[in-house]
């Protein structure tokens, strides 16, 4: 049910409903890809890193907080992938860091992809909640 309810949310994303959306997270975990394996190898986990996105009304912004920074970022593209049932979205950040981010519908998280010295790097956040706000409430 709450997979289907997700569904319903992020079409509206990709719709583009002129509301803001926000989402509120829980847990932060940092992880590599580890070729040989084939899979990530999760090096940090913090369930005290609660986090906040959120998103301009067009969906080509959205800041966000952590208890120690705010980031500003520019969404340079986006496509839905249906058979996975995320978005993946091109991001650059404010201080120009480049990153590809996966609202993961199914899985109920948002990752943060990148490269570093030949590794691929992610952050992933445990989505806690997500909601709308529209003109008509402000």
């Amino acid at each position: 049910m709450k997979s289907l309810w997700l569904t319903i949310v992020f079409s509206c994303i990709y719709i583009q409903l002129f509301a803001q959306m926000n989402i509120s997270t829980n847990l932060r975990q940092d992880g590599y890809w580890d070729e040989e394996k084939e899979e990530w190898i999760i090096v940090s986990e913090d369930e005290d890193e609660l986090t906040f996105f959120e998103f301009n009304k067009d969906f080509t912004m959205f800041k966000h907080t952590t208890p120690g920074i705010t980031s500003a970022y520019i969404i340079k593209s986006q496509t839905k992938d249906e058979e996975r049932n995320q978005f993946e979205l091109t991001v650059v950040s404010d201080v120009g860091n480049k990153y590809m981010m996966i609202l993961d519908v199914t899985n109920n998280n948002l990752r943060f992809l990148y490269e570093k010295k030949g590794t691929m790097w992610m952050v992933r956040h445990s989505i806690k909640r997500t909601w709308f706000d529209d003109d008509d409430d402000e």
